[in-house]
């Protein structure tokens, strides 16, 4: 590039960062490839090196150079909008079309197709929405000065968070201007991962690739499985004695909630961040993300879902509540933290549910054979199907038919148009491909547990894991290089409140359905005139506190514990006393007897009088066996019968489990058309902590 721009950018720099401020290693060679070369170019550098510069920069100078703008396709909210407040501070025009700014749409696309935006940050799940690529992408593709594909490794089902849509920026990059430079950032790729992008991007595809150590990160690692109690207590010991605030990265939504429960009532200010939060607690991600930003919060209790891009230089520690799938997912979470701070503290502690979640999520990370040709099949046999008609023929969730149609319309299988599916190919998706991943995936998991087991440096192992090109020598400040030990003692008292907690937990609250999944063929009404009431759910299945002894209860020993009924009968007085008068139970063909002793041992505690007056009038396969709505409620619908022992007064109705809650729904319908004036559905276990 000319030395007077680069002059140029080097004055941008300095007023946009401060005098000193000087391009690091790497970054102005690409932002010069893609200026200048107008190369496809991948930049796979550690966290916090300052890839957005690379595209904000290279945004100005096309910019001022009388160029288009720059596209940029990024994976999460939180990342596009930390980044569109970065981008300000280059004097660029920005915005974002996303989910949560609907309403400002059609004025930001006006501005897009009449120049008045230089960057414009979309989600790769817009470039599948029809009316943004039949009204902007078709006009703006030919105004397009660079594509940015942020946290690229997306692109390849190798990468550890491979998204499907990613796929769709294939159709976009044939589509605008030959010639036009691509710019691919990540920092976890390893070569597999940079080999498998340069071959979706196709062409010639550079790589510009640095050293991945992190002097600033204190890795230390708590190698023994513990329970969720013992973690607890050693999350309090931590936050004491940690100053600055922080990430706390938990497995699920529920262990957010606990987490952050668990330290509020232990005077920590900490609030749980997952991604219903909003939904549940009224609570907008934003406010989250700002109140960590302004150290108004000791940390965030989050999921996943606060990740990749999260830019916050003064993060003092990221702390592990549970081991994640992957090193590159750890080190993509971690690398949040000591941008800008010479240390921050890296703790990884483990659980006893580890492995199980996250073998779920791998196997829950590609559908089924046999489901996708079953899908398949259905669209061959009726072309044109309307997606709702497939939701009713198959036995799949809604998430796991919109996975199988996004593969197979992504690999150009089938084609989706208004709501309709139709055949293109005759292909099937490259099933041993899936299964070569999947088996990656085990891999992965396998090296982060020996991660969590090694005795060697730390930064090191990871640097291998990352296939790190400069091949570091060791740290000499993790835990392993310091042999540091641990000056935490688990206090047998404070043990023993923690699982306390854990055992009371919070209630878990069961919203009633509204309205069936279509027009009832009875009433001939999609509403219901009445609902239940607003249910309880003791626990989680198989959580740390109770769901493990309901497990035990229902598959082990073929009767629930005392501490069960004492539990709910705790949890019911604190929440409805005096609003119930009588209770009653779900029948079970499978377990006859097992609902119906606890239902009647828990009339007793409560002092409630018992009447077991629903009865199953025919057999139907498991609920769990139904995997949406649909089948659910057609597998329950006038299965059962009530007989004439019911009380006209409100009843608790109980169960053991919940899923779908269609039973729950159907029976309290029933009870209500009879007379039975309110109905609170209380089970021991809800299903799924997600």
């Amino acid at each position: 590039m000319p030395t007077s721009l680069s002059a140029h950018a080097q004055e941008i720099l300095r007023h946009t960062l401060g005098e000193r401020s000087r391009f690091r290693d790497g970054q102005w060679e690409a932002i010069e490839a893609i200026v200048q070369h107008r190369q496809r170019l991948i930049v796979v550098q550690k966290t916090g090196w300052g890839k957005s510069l690379v595209y904000f920069m290279a945004t100005r100078l096309h910019r001022d150079m009388g160029r288009g703008m720059t596209l940029l396709i990024s994976p999460l909210l939180s990342l596009m909008r930390n980044q569109t407040d970065a981008a300000h501070r280059f004097d660029l025009r920005v915005a974002r079309i996303d989910s949560t700014n609907d309403d400002q749409h059609q004025a930001i696309q006006a501005q897009v197709l009449h120049n008045e935006i230089d960057l414009l940050f979309i989600s790769p799940e817009r470039l599948g929405n029809q009316q943004f690529r039949q009204q902007v992408w078709s006009q703006l593709r030919h105004n397009v000065s660079l594509v940015v594909i942020d946290e690229v490794h997306c692109i390849s089902d190798w990468g550890h968070d491979f998204r499907p849509d990613y796929r769709r920026v294939l159709q976009i990059l044939s589509e605008i201007p030959s010639g036009t430079p691509v710019l691919g950032t990540t920092a976890t790729a390893n070569s597999r991962v940079i080999a498998d992008v340069q071959a979706v991007l196709g062409g010639d595809v550079h790589v510009s690739r640095g050293a991945l150590t992190r002097e600033s990160l204190q890795l230390y690692v708590y190698p023994e499985i513990q329970s969720a109690a013992s973690r607890l207590v050693l999350l309090s010991h931590l936050l004491k004695n940690i100053h600055g605030t922080g990430i706390i990265y938990c497995t699920t939504t529920r262990d957010c909630q606990i987490v952050a429960n668990w330290l509020q009532q232990d005077g920590f200010n900490v609030e749980p961040y997952y991604a219903d939060v909003e939904s549940e607690t009224h609570i907008k991600r934003e406010v989250l993300e700002q109140k960590l930003l302004h150290n108004e919060v000791k940390a965030l209790a989050a999921s996943v879902a606060l990740g990749m891009g999260f830019d916050k230089p003064d993060l003092a520690f990221v702390i592990h509540y549970q081991m994640p799938g992957s090193i590159i997912s750890y080190y993509q979470q971690i690398g949040r933290a000591g941008r800008g701070i010479a240390n921050a503290h890296i703790v990884l502690m483990r659980g006893e549910e580890d492995r199980d979640i996250q073998e779920h999520f791998i196997n829950a990370a590609f559908p089924g054979t046999r489901d996708v040709q079953n899908v398949i099949s259905l669209i061959r046999d009726h072309p044109g199907v309307m997606k709702g008609t497939l939701r009713n023929e198959v036995n799949l969730s809604d998430r796991q038919l919109e996975k199988i149609l996004q593969h197979l319309e992504i690999d150009g299988i089938v084609r989706l148009e208004n709501g309709r599916c139709a055949l293109m190919s005759d292909r099937l998706p490259d099933f041993k491909r899936w299964d070569r991943v999947k088996q990656q995936r085990f891999d992965e998991l396998e090296q982060m547990e020996a991660y969590a087991a090694t005795d060697g440096c730390l930064m090191q192992f990871l640097a291998q894991a990352l296939e790190d090109p400069s091949h570091p020598s060791a740290c000499g400040h993790c835990k392993n290089c310091r042999q540091a030990q641990s000056r935490f003692v688990l206090d047998i008292e404070r043990l023993q409140l923690a699982e306390r907690f854990l055992r009371r937990g919070n209630p878990i609250w069961i919203e009633p359905r509204k309205q069936w999944y279509k027009r009832d063929p009875i009433t001939r009404k999609a509403k219901f005139d009445t609902t239940n009431e607003r249910g309880l759910a003791l626990s989680y299945y198989n959580d740390a506190g109770y769901g493990k002894l309901v497990k035990d209860g229902k598959y082990v020993r073929g009767k629930f514990d005392d501490d069960l009924v004492e539990a709910a009968a705790t949890l019911i007085h604190d929440h409805w006393h005096g609003q119930i008068t009588w209770v009653t139970h779900v029948p079970s063909t499978r377990h006859p007897h097992l609902v119906a002793d606890f239902s009647e041992r828990l009339a007793q505690r409560l002092d409630l009088p018992f009447r077991s007056v629903i009865t199953c009038t025919r057999h139907y396969p498991e609920q769990k066996t139904m995997q949406n709505t649909r089948q659910q409620l057609k597998n329950i619908k006038g299965a059962f019968s009530i007989s004439p022992e019911w009380m006209k007064a409100p009843v608790l109705l109980v169960d053991d489990m919940i899923d779908s809650g269609w039973t729950l729904t159907e029976i309290g319908y029933e009870l209500r058309r009879l007379g039975v004036p309110r109905v609170y559905p209380f089970v021991l276990a809800r299903a799924s902590a997600s």
